[in-house]
């Protein structure tokens, strides 16, 4: 299943969304042969990416980027305004942990988890959140509650190459509740949320506008459209040969093996083959 779906509760106290990537994902990582660990955590990247990206408007592309000093050295995700997806994941295949609930640390070491948004005719803008010692989960919560002062939430569950993602986040409004009253809503909400079991996230009979209304039918749940997220790589032959023509002739002359420059995209494992005679 892939999807990513938007509702509204309590006549718009707050916004979520359901998200699911699995045959995303499955394309993503067919070319790469990534280990299950690597696979897993790209899989995590990859809702993160989408539930955070989601959450804004833009007209361009949003990346999510974790960089550290650990096994895992990088995973990088980037999702268009159209839920476009592409990523890679870098990675030490001999230090990896097998923990079956690793750690940020044994993951990552030390390091950073980056995003941007990159729209057309505007300036980038890029924030940075030091990883916390625990989840990817709990360092974009910990953004949420200490940069934007935003009461977020996140359900994330892996299972079996399949990937599931809800997310909750408090809308700013004037109303007539009180900041007590306000307070149990939200803590009402989250309640709900996290009370789904992965036998519910993962039952192929049940769709997500089913698991939404187990959960929510009591809050004025508002279910709005859909849209599909899948795994787009625009790299192109020319593309690589720009790139190489725009080298040294010494520095291309570095790159020949047998006569030739392979060049494999990172994204999608395609590879491209040039002879000097295209330079």
């Amino acid at each position: 299943m892939d999807i990513f779906l938007p509702f509204m509760l309590d006549n718009g106290f707050s916004k979520g969304a359901y998200i699911a990537a699995d045959k995303t994902i499955a394309d993503m990582v067919a070319t790469r042969h990534y280990p299950s660990v690597v696979e897993t955590v790209f899989g995590q990247m990859t809702l993160l990416a989408l539930a955070l990206s989601g959450n804004i408007k833009y007209n361009g592309t949003f990346a999510l980027n974790v960089r550290g000093d650990g096994p895992i050295r990088r995973v990088f995700v980037s999702v268009t305004h159209d839920k476009k997806i592409r990523g890679y994941a870098d990675f030490d295949a001999d230090n990896l942990p097998i923990s079956d609930n690793p750690t940020n640390a044994d993951l990552f070491g030390k390091g950073q988890l980056l995003f941007s948004v990159s729209q057309v005719g505007q300036e980038p803008y890029q924030g940075v959140i030091q990883l916390t010692q625990h989840t990817l989960t709990e360092t974009v919560l910990d953004y949420f509650r200490l940069s934007e002062q935003i009461k977020t939430d996140l359900v994330l569950r892996c299972y079996n190459h399949q990937y599931r993602c809800l997310m909750l986040q408090e809308m700013p409004r004037q109303n007539n509740l009180t900041v007590e009253e306000q307070n149990d809503l939200w803590e009402t909400q989250t309640v709900l949320m996290n009370s789904v079991q992965d036998k519910e996230l993962f039952d192929e009979k049940l769709t997500p506008q089913d698991i939404l209304f187990r959960l929510f039918h009591a809050n004025e749940l508002v279910v709005f459209k859909e849209s599909i997220p899948e795994f787009s790589c625009p790299c192109h032959r020319s593309q690589m040969e720009k790139f190489l023509k725009s080298l040294s002739s010494q520095e291309r002359q570095d790159l020949y093996q047998d006569g030739k420059i392979t060049v494999e995209c990172q994204f999608c494992g395609n590879q491209f083959t040039f002879s000097k005679e295209d330079f």
